[in-house]
């Protein structure tokens, strides 16, 4: 993940108080997505998606999105998302919501969040095809933004299993999309 994309954690936890909506509707999501599962969050930034539904650790390599989170309660462990310090099995599920573009080598992130998960993983961000302003938007805000994130997946698990939601941010609609690779239909 590109460090130097996440200096301003404010301004990446306003947009959510802006759109306080939209953000319940996507937490409803995750939490669909998740069951009641101990899960990790990877990718985690201020806290905002795994801090709230409680996840039992939120990994993030930025230090200002860790500092701002820490004023909020949250706990964290400071490591990359291609590197994760989990045991085998040692979660039920490994969450990687609005996370998985900003990280460099997807496919080394799958693994390892796959190593540790011993049900699941869970991937929710835009669908960049049927989001395509707002993915343009995202892109020129953050320059490690990478839309290929779906094929990337797709490549880790063609048979991953996918949902979506579609919401609407101001005149704009904006479909998320999820996926859950179950642990029991694919070996690595």
């Amino acid at each position: 993940m590109a460090e130097d994309d996440f200096t301003e954690p404010e301004k990446y936890d306003s947009w959510y108080e802006k759109y306080r909506d939209i953000y319940q509707k996507e937490m409803a999501f995750l939490q669909r997505l998740l069951e009641k599962d101990r899960f990790v969050e990877i990718g985690a930034g201020t806290g905002r998606f795994g801090g709230e539904l409680g996840a039992f650790a939120l990994v993030e390599i930025s230090e200002q999105m860790i500092k701002y989170a820490l004023k909020k309660g949250y706990e964290y462990v400071r490591a990359d998302g291609q590197n994760l310090p989990f045991r085998k099995d040692s979660v039920d599920s490994a969450l990687f919501a609005f996370s998985l573009p900003f990280i460099k080598d997807q496919q080394r992130a799958l693994k390892e969040a796959f190593y540790a998960a011993k049900k699941k993983i869970v991937i929710v961000d835009l669908d960049p095809e049927l989001s395509k302003n707002y993915v343009d938007g995202l892109r020129s805000l953050y320059k490690s933004y990478d839309p290929s994130f779906i094929e990337n997946v797709k490549r880790f698990d063609k048979d991953a299993k996918t949902s979506r939601l579609t919401l609407q941010i101001d005149s704009e609609r904006v479909t998320l999309i999820g996926f859950v690779i179950h642990k029991q239909d694919k070996r690595i």
